[in-house]
């Protein structure tokens, strides 16, 4: 059973590119472009992770905001989210944390490790 992952981000270029990075025989990819088509999906889909953009465009929700939705919604209680941002002061791991992603990692996106990450979920 391939793992299904949504990745949360509004840059068409960044969404091609995860998509062409994680895509493979065992992985499918859905792509959501903001924070409400995030939750929709999450709603209707039995997700094995969230990839989820902190900075999601201008009047939109953020990824944080889209995280305590998730958290409402129990959907993060069951399903890990990682930040996927390009927030990377030295910090900024460990207050994305905090806050209750699972993960964290920033852009540009070590490809290997987050891949490295992914598998440990199919443990």
């Amino acid at each position: 059973m391939p793992l299904k992952i949504l990745y949360v981000e509004d840059n068409k270029v960044n969404a091609m590119v995860m998509d062409k990075m994680l895509s493979k025989n065992d992985t499918a990819i859905i792509i959501a472009e903001n924070g409400k088509q995030a939750i929709d999906i999450a709603l209707e889909n039995k997700l094995d992770l969230i990839l989820l953009d902190i900075n999601l465009g201008k009047n939109q929700m953020d990824g944080c905001e889209v995280l305590k939705k998730l958290q409402e919604l129990k959907i993060a209680h069951a399903t890990p989210v990682f930040a996927v941002t390009a927030y990377a002061m030295p910090d900024d791991e460990k207050r994305f944390k905090n806050i209750g992603f699972d993960n964290y990692f920033s852009k540009p996106v070590d490809f290997p490790l987050l891949r490295s990450e992914i598998d440990k979920l199919k443990l």
